[in-house]
């Protein structure tokens, strides 16, 4: 859906949008330098109130020069001490209002030198290892990076080792080119992709040297990270790298988002003639364009928004079947989940819509046929046109799949549901800036999650009550697979999706009515209904 308010990425290109540098850490009035050996060699970070960090570690080596579009290579061992006090690049990426889902342009910043992760621990001893945990981000497949967030409070105050990963974006992380085959890494599509798999083998080679379990792993994601779990969950090559899931806001069976190799790369050859690379030479021209140009060009495939967006692709070595198909047949890596969205998705998506117009015009453009129907199943009342807008691409596109594969997963795994329904979460964008109130808007449960400040959200405004939200949401998070009382405390969902657990600052509940609330059996019963194989 092709609607992101100019604020959003201004807030995206400003400056403190790190806060997974640790500053708070690193300059301590208690802060000292701690070393730590892994196979590739030792690394020197750093320690401080109460938390230790070692940022900007390599997992893979540069994917630049002829390593563009290649699968990742391991890194090659240093003499010495490195340094690993300071967060790595970003991965390249373009910054814009159409940028940021696929459509070109906008202002570039970040490095193709950029496949590094960031690891956070208490700096308490303890008398054995660690549970781990790993969070892939979120940012539509184009933007965004480890370093995003602060995952220190999570990790000091519930006891965790906790991992955050670059992966390649936009372009140099999912174009797919018939000439690419000829490299033996297959014809891409799904290098991100590859990236994440190759940060969590890292993570099973090397953990141990940080405090850390590494048969004791949880992997939790968020939008467009959850997405890539989910293709993840469908990768052979994933089987063992991690013990449970958590995929926040990412139901992958949402059918727009579900790509075809096969038709990536007949679109590869029309990406490559935008930056002027064509004929026998035309990948050996794409190396050797400059990463702006490539960041800056449209994407000519179908991915996570649909047609001209990026996103995985299935039908490779990497993804045999799709996620869908894997699901249904059990053929994934099978661990325990959770799944769950937030009541209001959509309201971060639907602020340019401010009149009937364009409300009447963006539901014909998305939903074609059904266009007219979904307009009476959502009549504009009082709240306006943004806002129901935000309410059929919340039930569409978030809560309605991800009640799919709630029971699509319930046949094979213990799935466990959420719905977090803060209608006062925090944002730190002004309320004169936003055209409506935006409720439990898309990605708003991570600074509960999390405890610490990011981009859109700053926990200093919590109340009591949603401070006490996101205690329970963190313990819960890294209570999974550990608390023996955990399933007593969050009943399982069955193979009808429900019950899930709806958190809520006024006090939690399990709840079974979610699917009507969301209008799943209208959804479900048009093309836009999830992808759910028999």
């Amino acid at each position: 859906m092709r609607l992101f308010s100019l604020c959003l990425l201004l807030l995206l290109s400003a400056c403190a949008t790190h806060p997974g540098k640790v500053f708070p850490v690193r300059f301590a009035s208690d802060a000292q330098r701690v070393l730590a050996t892994t196979r590739e060699g030792t690394l020197r970070g750093v320690q401080g109130a109460g938390v230790t960090a070692f940022l900007g570690v390599p997992f893979a080596a540069p994917p630049v020069g002829e390593r563009r579009w290649r699968a990742p290579a391991p890194v090659a061992s240093w003499e010495g001490v490195r340094d690993a006090s300071r967060t790595g690049s970003d991965c390249t990426q373009a910054l814009g209002r159409h940028a940021v889902l696929g459509g070109g342009g906008g202002i570039v910043v970040g490095s193709e030198d950029c496949l590094y992760l960031n690891i956070y621990a208490p700096a308490a001893q303890t008398s054995g290892p660690r549970p781990v945990m790993v969070y892939l981000h979120g940012g539509a497949f184009t933007i965004g990076s480890g370093a995003n967030y602060d995952p220190s409070r999570l990790a000091r105050e519930q006891d965790r080792i906790v991992v955050t990963v670059n992966s390649r974006l936009g372009a140099l992380g999912w174009l797919a080119h018939p000439g690419f085959e000829a490299d033996g890494d297959g014809r891409g599509g799904n290098w991100g992709l590859m990236d994440q798999q190759a940060a969590l083998r890292w993570v099973q080679y090397n953990i141990a040297a940080f405090g850390g379990y590494p048969g004791d792993v949880t992997l939790f994601a968020e939008s467009s990270g959850a997405w890539s779990a989910c293709s993840l969950m469908a990768s052979p090559g994933s089987e063992g790298l991690w013990s449970r899931l958590i995929l926040q806001s990412g139901p992958c069976l949402e059918p727009t988002s579900v790509n075809a190799v096969d038709a990536a790369v007949l679109a590869g050859p029309g990406f490559a003639a935008s930056v002027g690379c064509e004929g026998d030479d035309a990948v050996a021209c794409l190396r050797a364009t400059s990463n702006r140009r490539i960041a800056r060009a449209a994407s000519t495939r179908s991915g996570l928004n649909g047609p001209g967006s990026w996103g995985p692709v299935y039908g490779d070595a990497m993804v045999p079947l799709s996620p869908p198909e894997a699901f249904a047949t059990g053929a994934f890596v099978k661990t325990p989940v959770i799944i769950g969205s937030n009541a209001d998705e959509g309201r971060l998506f639907a602020v340019e819509v401010k009149d009937m117009h364009r409300y009447n015009d963006e539901t014909r453009w998305m939903y074609g046929a059904h266009g007219a129907e979904v307009i009476e199943r959502y009549p504009v009342g009082p709240d306006g046109p943004g806002l129901t807008m935000a309410r059929s691409f919340t039930d569409q596109r978030f809560s309605c799949p991800a009640q799919a594969m709630r029971r699509l997963l319930a046949r094979h795994v213990p799935v466990y549901g959420y719905e977090f329904v803060d209608r006062d979460a925090p944002m730190v964008v002004p309320d004169w800036l936003l055209p409506y109130d935006m409720g439990a808007f898309h990605a708003s449960e991570l600074v509960y999650l999390f405890g610490t400040r990011w981009v859109f959200a700053d926990p200093a405004k919590f109340t009591p009550e949603q401070r006490a939200l996101s205690e329970r949401m963190m313990t819960l998070w890294a209570g999974f697979g550990h608390d023996p009382d955990f399933d007593a405390a969050w009943p399982r969902s069955d193979a009808t999706g429900g019950p899930i657990r709806i958190f809520d600052p006024e006090g939690d509940r399990m709840d079974s009515g979610f699917g009507p609330r969301h209008q799943c059996d209208f959804w479900d019963a048009t093309m836009f209904g999830a992808v759910e194989p028999d």
